[in-house]
């Protein structure tokens, strides 16, 4: 069987595997990369569109197109970077990971295969989660989001650009799961690396340069996405660099198996 074709019957295979009624498909992707961002959003949204109608005393800044789907970027990009993560490290040993071996003899074909599903149903959820929240906002709070536009330079940006951070963050996950080998771990290590190191690091001596060079910031700011720092290269630069964080931990990921297979 040609390296393609086991390529698309891994994907096949992970999608059953991932999507059974006890998967991680319906544990984590529905709360954690859609409800999550649209309940935080629309809640914030309300509260500020509250605040801003109910007394002329109170002066409530308003958002603009650039600063509208963070929540998406945040709990819908990790969340499946989560997955990919954690089905990739759950899969390094026992029963499961011997089947693994004899189905697909290529070290790379499995880890592929989860990059691409993940990421593909990554990049899908989140443009569909962006055309919402940057078309019901402008529409259902207008004090306070009238300045948010899908058609904008900045929205078009969005919808082209948030499906490839999505994309790419999976492999992220996907490298450090192979990496790492232990599910609980790889998810510890992935969550803190987004979620604290990223952000913490600005505090140690020279942090600003540093936070510079963070994967997951990059990818946010070539989205667009408005950041309290600039990357030393434009949006462009800094997804495709996120981008390239993702190739070499997969590539070393792989190359962790093929070491744990011989």
């Amino acid at each position: 069987m040609t390296g393609f074709a086991q390529l698309l019957r891994a994907v096949r295979a992970e999608g059953v595997r991932l999507g059974g009624r006890r998967g991680p498909l319906a544990f984590a992707a529905l709360p954690g990369a859609v409800l999550a961002p649209l309940i935080v959003t629309f809640v914030i949204a309300a509260v500020a569109e509250r605040f801003a109608t109910m007394s002329a005393s109170i002066q409530v800044t308003s958002v603009q197109t650039s600063n509208a789907v963070y929540w998406v970027l945040t709990f819908t990009v990790i969340t499946w970077a989560l997955i990919a993560a954690t089905a990739q490290a759950s899969i390094a040993r026992g029963s499961a990971g011997d089947l693994e071996r004899y189905l697909f003899p290529r070290s790379w074909t499995a880890p592929a295969a989860r990059w691409l599903l993940c990421g593909t149903s990554s990049a899908a959820m989140g443009l569909v989660l962006v055309i919402v929240v940057m078309t019901v906002l402008p529409a259902a709070f207008p004090a306070v989001y009238g300045g948010v536009d899908i058609g904008s330079p900045e929205g078009l940006r969005f919808l082209a650009t948030v499906p490839v951070y999505a994309f790419v963050t999976c492999g992220i996950g996907v490298g450090l799961g192979a990496l790492i080998g232990h599910p609980v771990v790889t998810a510890v290590v992935l969550l803190g690396w987004a979620f604290v190191v990223e952000n913490s690091i600005a505090l140690a001596p020279n942090g600003y340069t540093m936070q510079g060079y963070m994967p997951f910031l990059n990818g946010q700011f070539g989205t667009g996405q408005d950041l309290a720092f600039t990357p030393p290269w434009g949006m462009n630069g800094a997804l495709a660099y996120s981008a390239g964080v993702a190739v070499v931990l997969f590539a070393a990921g792989c190359a962790v198996l093929a070491r744990r297979r011989s």
